[in-house]
This record gives C-alpha cells, structure tokens and sequence, in this order.
C-alpha cells in the first residue's frame, strides 16, 4: 500500500509540474513523509557529499527550486536509489525525451519552444524504477 501512495503521489507531482511548472512544497513534503516510512534511506555518507553538489548545480543551472527540493527530499529520503548510473543514466533520457516532447507539442501549436521545462518526471520516473524495482 505505501509504494502504490509514493507512485501516485510522484505521478501528481509530475502532472502539477508539467500543467504548470511549479512543484508544491505540500506535494514533496507528503512524498517524504511516505518514503521515510518506507525507510529505503542507505547511502549516508554519499548523500552527505551529493547535497551541497545538487543545490550548486541547481544554482548554476537555474533549476527551480521545487525541482532542487524534490530532489533533496529523495536523496535524504531515498538515497541509495539515486546515488548509482541507473538512475542517472534514465534522469538524462527521461529529461532528453521531455525536451524533444516539449519543443514538438510548441511547434505544432506554433508556437516557441519553452524557456523550461518540468524536471519532475524526469525526477521521479527513473526514481520510480528503482523504488518498484521495475
């Protein structure tokens, strides 16, 4: 029952995020809140060092700040599953497919291609993966 909450709480993070580019604070506190009491953490020492290299890269990226609190809360939640090439390898490809997807849907509306995009389901599906060890 708790791994069917975290998926349907990260597939409306995913579905607020791509509607309107905003991650609620509730949304990724209640996704917390359900992977703590799941207690997948692990990895200490690696989420210690990966910290202080997601907010300085969300900094210089300009990544949004519900994305960089989204990824922080898996990480100090979760870590172990995000601190492997497995799911850094399917961040990248979910975020190369959700940008090729954005600029299509804006060309085919005529329109330009968004100044950004939702990292969400970049985010969680790859985390997803690894949490229902799909």
């Amino acid at each position: 029952m708790l791994k069917l909450s975290v998926l349907l709480i990260s597939i409306r993070i995913a579905v607020i995020d791509i509607k309107s580019h905003r991650i609620p604070n509730q949304q990724t506190l209640i996704l917390a809140v359900l992977l703590l009491l799941d207690q997948v953490a692990g990895e200490t020492r690696g989420v210690l060092i990966a910290i202080p290299i997601v907010v300085a890269v969300g900094y210089i990226g300009k990544v949004g700040a519900g994305d960089i609190k989204l990824i922080l809360a898996l990480l100090i939640t979760s870590g172990s599953l995000l601190l492997n090439q497995r799911y850094l390898y399917g961040a990248a490809l979910i975020s190369i497919l959700v940008l090729l997807f954005s600029a299509l849907f804006a060309r085919m509306r005529s329109l330009h291609i968004p100044k950004s995009i939702p990292l969400a389901p970049s985010i969680l599906l790859p985390f997803l993966f690894s949490y229902l060890a799909i």
